[in-house]
C-alpha cells in the first residue's frame, strides 16, 4: 500500500538532501532496514517525482520513536517552584517533523505565561 497508516509516504527537504519515508510498524524491533522496505521507499521516491536513477542514496536508517497516544505540552505545577517552571513538551513520536512548529509555539506560550 502507498500512503497507508502502517506505511506512510512522506518527503522532507533538508538543504540539498531529501528524506523519503517511512514506516510505522508498531512493536517492530528490527534494527536494520529490510530489502522490501528499501524497495518500497525507492518506489515512494519515484512516485514523489525523484529520479532515483539520477541520484544516490546518502544513507538509510531505522528509527525507534517514543510514542504516546497524545502529545504532552503542559506546565508541571508540582515540580515548578522558585521562579523555575518545568514544562513537559514531548510525545509526538515520528510526527515530530509535522507538528514541531505548533508544539514550539505552544511551549513558548507556556514559558511566557505570567
Amino acid at each position: 500500500p502507498w500512503g497507508s497508516n502502517e506505511y506512510p509516504c512522506y518527503m522532507i527537504v533538508r538543504g540539498d538532501t531529501i528524506v523519503v519515508g517511512g514506516t510505522y510498524l508498531e512493536g517492530d524491533g528490527e534494527p536494520s532496514m529490510r530489502p522490501q522496505e528499501r524497495e518500497r521507499l525507492l518506489e515512494n521516491a519515484r512516485i514523489l517525482g525523484i529520479d532515483t536513477d539520477a541520484c544516490q542514496a546518502k544513507g538509510e536508517w531505522v528509527g525507534f520513536r517514543p510514542y504516546r497516544p497524545t502529545t504532552r505540552c503542559e506546565i508541571d505545577e508540582e515540580h515548578s517552584s522558585h521562579g523555575i517552571r518545568l514544562i513537559h513538551s514531548y510525545g509526538s513520536g515520528g510526527s515530530g517533523w509535522t507538528v514541531y512548529t505548533g508544539i514550539a509555539k505552544e511551549t513558548t506560550s507556556l514559558t511566557l505565561q505570567s
